[in-house]
């Protein structure tokens, strides 16, 4: 992959996750202009996942038909499509009707996401087979970047456009992206990997859920969040500010990424990353049995991003190396459908994250609901530990296996590089 096209990929992402963050720390303030209760604040950022969730299985097999490229490209076009209707419940009145009107939009800006990430990821694992983590690496920074930067900006373009003129801007800098990507050619071959048969390994399965659940844990606490700072007396500006710390320290971590793989294992990286996700949840409530302040919730939110940037980079690599020692002549397709399981775990996490913060804040209150979440991270990153780093050897290559590489060696001399 051309310099040029790498760069395209990474703007892409940084516009992508600036639209997204644009409306996280206003949004739930308009919403209960309309009367609109906290709960079902949860519904509406969940629908977004639900659809990315759902889409990132499709888009993993309409990759290998359709190519990488188009898809890519439909998808930027439709989430700035999205992005514009999204701006039409500013002239709506009745409460059901916006609250309906957002549940579609949001479905369809998910269903976009997915078509968005899922290529991506792909693209990169198969453009930079050797060293994909770095490359990971730089993308996620990418989007960290765009995360930091989009409350400012929606801060200034509400302030300047209003909330029509916002969604109507960031919908065409979309409309207006154009990716050029070149990749190995999708060749699909007899007894392909199914996401059944990838499923069933262990290592692959932990890692997805691992996933899943680093980013629930980026995720549940922002339809309330905006809502506790300003119990704590924060304005309305100083909240956007204050959604800022995370992407910054998720943008930080990604210097880190060379020097700790090159003397840690991934694995091992991903059990004690997870561990120290889990431990910062009990700062962002602040839980019980530490001081209410708002000093300790800037630490938490910080560690938060520094620490769950790690799960998100490396659990795809993992994932997809697990998958090519099972299916060492089906390298692409293997790395098409971990991308579409990858993408599909985040969006889960991002999906049901939200409800279970806004219902279980209404009934144990937010700070006891980032102690669960504590809680639920430092043991899962015992049993990852134990099933995917203590009981796990690394595969041994047999006889057949690279006879098999040889073959798929040979069936990629056939047909060189395409454009995807």
């Amino acid at each position: 992959m051309e310099v040029k096209d790498f760069a395209s990929i990474m703007l892409v992402s940084i516009l992508f996750n600036t639209c997204y963050m644009v409306v996280i720390p206003f949004l739930p303030l308009e919403f209960s202009r309309y009367g609109i209760k906290p709960s079902t604040f949860g519904y509406i950022f969940a629908i977004f996942s639900v659809a990315a969730m759902i889409g990132s299985l499709v888009i993993g097999k309409l990759m290998i038909i359709f190519g990488r490229k188009i898809i890519l490209l439909l998808g930027i076009c439709s989430m700035g499509v999205c992005m514009s209707v999204f701006s039409s419940i500013a002239y709506l009145e009745n409460s059901s009707l916006v609250v309906l009107m957002l549940l579609a939009s949001r479905f369809l800006q998910g269903f976009a996401s997915s078509m968005i990430q899922t290529t991506c990821y792909a693209i990169i694992s198969a453009c930079y087979d050797e060293d994909k983590q770095k490359y990971l690496g730089y993308f996620e920074g990418a989007q960290g970047l765009g995360c930091m930067i989009g409350p400012a900006i929606g801060a200034i373009l509400y302030s300047i456009c209003g909330f029509n003129g916002t969604f109507y801007f960031l919908g065409i800098s979309l409309v207006l992206m154009y990716v050029e990507v070149k990749s190995e050619d999708n060749k699909i071959l007899q007894d392909k990997p199914a996401y059944t048969s990838l499923l069933k390994r262990k290592v692959f399965l932990l890692s997805t859920l691992c996933g899943g659940l680093s980013y629930a844990s980026f995720c549940y606490y922002e339809p309330v969040l905006s809502l506790r700072l300003q119990d704590v007396g924060l304005s309305q500006t100083e909240i956007l500010y204050f959604f800022c710390i995370t992407p910054f320290s998720y943008l930080l971590s990604s210097l880190a990424i060379p020097y700790l793989t090159s003397k840690f294992t991934q694995k091992m990286i991903i059990t004690t990353t997870i561990f120290l996700c889990g431990i910062s949840q009990f700062f962002i409530g602040p839980s019980h049995f530490l001081p209410d302040n708002l000093f300790l919730m800037a630490f938490g939110q910080f560690a938060e991003g520094a620490t769950s940037f790690f799960c998100f980079i490396l659990t795809l690599p993992v994932m997809i190396k697990d998958a090519e020692d099972r299916y060492p002549t089906y390298k692409t397709y293997a790395s098409d459908l971990s991308s579409g399981v990858f993408n599909f775990s985040l969006s889960l996490g991002q999906a049901l994250s939200p409800i279970y913060s806004t219902n279980l804040t209404e009934i144990i209150g937010f700070q006891n609901v980032c102690t669960t979440a504590a809680i639920i991270l430092i043991g899962y990153s015992l049993i990852y530990y134990i099933f995917c780093v203590a009981l796990v050897e690394e595969p041994k290559y047999t006889e057949l296996g690279i006879e098999l590489e040889s073959q798929e060696a040979e069936c990629l001399k056939e047909k060189p590089c395409q454009q995807i």
